[in-house]
């Protein structure tokens, strides 16, 4: 009788040009997107880096990736470089994992459910209203710094509709400025040492830290104390919202974690597809041409509101594919909690797994021609042209984005509002 012999697992295939002793930490850092880019087209499942002295695998079959974050959730946990967010989210949903982080989603998700976004965006279009009018023809923007403002303002007042002034507001705006660029310069970095130089990102990062954690816990105490209605924002939710299972609620520090969470989950993914969509439309003119021509039928000059979301498809198209080529989160980790396998391969504890949803949104086998913008391949019937399950903007599983509603309604209300009112034109044709 024969027996099958037991089949051994894979060996990553190592990524080429490493130096010596740095591996491919200097490339990380000069040109990261184009090594991720590289070891995409490797097609190798799992791809090994070195940097310096560590050593990462990066997964570059998409269905490695839902593995990771789906069906293997539980033998991942966070990366020490995202434990570097510690500093700004503390124990809030990025990074809570296990039985905690289920009862968290739990408590939060009813305040991202359909009702409660349309109640936000009402928000969304005040504020959006009063940004646009105050607009002028010929005036210059940075649209990084426009876009953070304007969402930081949306979350802000999402979250506090009371007991915040708006002095405090504006301290906010501008305390999530300095901590947003550090989450953009080392949040997610592969080379966390980075975090502990005495560079200007990080010492303006550990001053608007101050500020917010300090604020946070300002309002927290306020509402606690408060003998009128509560008002009806998200900080009234977490401080509201009890356990069905074992009736409690959440303690002062976890309100707190998770409001820092979501203060910074919710400036990040909306500024930067905003910013990157308004590049993406001057740089192709007929599809500027078709996002005004339904804005116009739809809007006619007015801001965008809730129910206009459904009539707005092409403008929704246009971010679903900005978020395709530019998405906020391009390179993201898990670190394995013990021994486990990914697909075929063995992968032995405290492993960090790097995964890039700007190169596998950018891969021709899932997205073809990937280079280019076209809003148009997200057409229900165009389904040769996209890889739904390598789309990846707002994350999978059980660590996928609760906002994501919030964001898509935040993001659409946004773009249609400025673009009934404006068509914004870069300063150069090189831009």
């Amino acid at each position: 009788m024969s027996v099958p012999a037991p089949t051994r697992p894979l060996i990553p295939r190592q990524a080429p040009g490493g130096l010596p002793l740095l591996g491919h930490a200097v490339a990380m850092q000069r040109r990261r997107l184009d090594l991720l880019e590289e070891v995409q087209r490797l097609d190798a499942g799992l791809v090994a880096l070195r940097l310096g002295p560590q050593r990462m695998l990066m997964a570059t079959d998409h269905q490695l990736v839902r593995e990771l974050l789906v069906q293997r959730a539980d033998d991942f946990g966070p990366s020490p470089q995202y434990r570097l967010m510690e500093q700004v989210t503390g124990q809030g949903l990025l990074l809570s994992e296990g039985a905690f982080h289920r009862r968290q989603r739990r408590l939060i998700r009813p305040a991202f459910r359909h009702a409660r976004v349309r109640h936000y965006a009402e928000l969304m279009t005040d504020l959006t209203r009063t940004w646009t009018e105050g607009l002028r023809d010929g005036q210059v923007l940075s649209l990084d710094e426009e876009f953070g403002n304007l969402a930081s303002s949306i979350v802000v007042r999402s979250l506090f509709t009371q007991g915040i002034t708006e002095q405090d507001a504006a301290s906010v705006v501008e305390a999530m400025t300095d901590v947003m660029a550090w989450v953009g310069a080392r949040g997610s970095d592969p080379l966390p040492f980075l975090a502990k130089l005495p560079t200007r990102v990080n010492r303006r990062f550990a001053h608007g830290s101050r500020t917010l954690h300090t604020l946070v816990d300002t309002v927290i105490a306020h509402r606690r104390g408060l003998d009128a209605e509560a008002p009806d924002d998200v900080l009234t939710w977490l401080l509201a919202t009890t356990d069905a299972e074992t009736g409690e609620r959440m303690s002062d520090g976890q309100v707190h974690d998770e409001v820092m969470t979501l203060l910074t989950a919710g400036t990040e993914t909306t500024s930067r597809t905003l910013a990157w969509c308004l590049y993406l439309l001057a740089r192709h003119p007929e599809a500027e041409e078709r996002l005004h021509a339904e804005v116009d039928a739809v809007l006619a000059g007015r801001a965008a509101g809730f129910d206009d979301l459904p009539h707005l498809p092409y403008t929704r198209r246009v971010l679903t594919e900005t978020l395709r080529l530019y998405p906020s989160g391009y390179l993201l980790s898990r670190a394995s909690v013990r021994d486990t396998t990914l697909g075929a391969y063995a992968v032995p504890s405290a492993t960090t797994i790097l995964f890039s949803p700007y190169s596998l949104h950018r891969d021709p086998r899932l997205f073809p021609q990937p280079d280019h913008f076209r809003p148009d391949r997200w057409l229900p019937d165009h389904t040769t042209e996209v890889t739904p399950d390598a789309y990846l903007p707002f994350g999978l599983g059980q660590h996928g984005c609760l906002g994501e509603g919030f964001a898509w309604t935040e993001m659409t209300i946004a773009l249609a509002t400025l673009a009934a009112r404006w068509r914004l034109r870069p300063l150069s044709a090189q831009t």
